[in-house]
């Protein structure tokens, strides 16, 4: 039994802790504690599988702003015009596309999520907060 110590064949789990006995000394690895929290993407593994190993003396990390909840609390931009574009701001947005705005409805970037609407069909109580083009072109210019 001593021989498989030193050897370092012998791992026991207690708890969250997983202890490992070498022959020269005795580690304590602690998994973190957002080990059991699902990523953004729902990932979460049981205690029993390999992937965990990964967050062994460190901890797992968990961004709580999900990029769809930013984009939905982006402000809705009002234009006067029938069609507008989006870049996403310069040489690192994406490819420009343009936007028809006919419809009473909301029109959205598909790249950045952006909305816009025509100022004659925009309601405060229905669409929320809102910003003027061209205060929304003076942001894609300083980002």
């Amino acid at each position: 039994m001593t021989a498989l110590v030193r050897a370092g064949l012998r791992v026991c789990k207690q708890g969250s802790a997983t202890r490992l006995f070498c022959s020269t000394s005795f580690n304590c690895v602690q998994e973190g504690p957002n080990v059991d929290l699902p990523t953004h993407t729902g990932q979460v593994w049981d205690k029993s599988d390999y992937r965990r190993v990964r967050f062994l003396d460190k901890d797992k990390q968990i961004n709580k702003n999900f990029a769809i909840q930013l984009v939905a609390e982006e402000p809705v931009v009002i234009v006067n015009a029938r069609s507008v574009w989006s870049d996403g701001g310069g040489p690192l947005g994406h490819p420009k596309v343009f936007i028809n705005l006919d419809r009473p409805e909301i029109g959205v970037c598909g790249y950045s999520g952006r909305k816009f609407i025509q100022k004659k069909y925009y309601d405060a109580s229905r669409h929320g907060p809102s910003i003027t083009y061209d205060e929304y072109l003076a942001e894609e210019r300083h980002t």
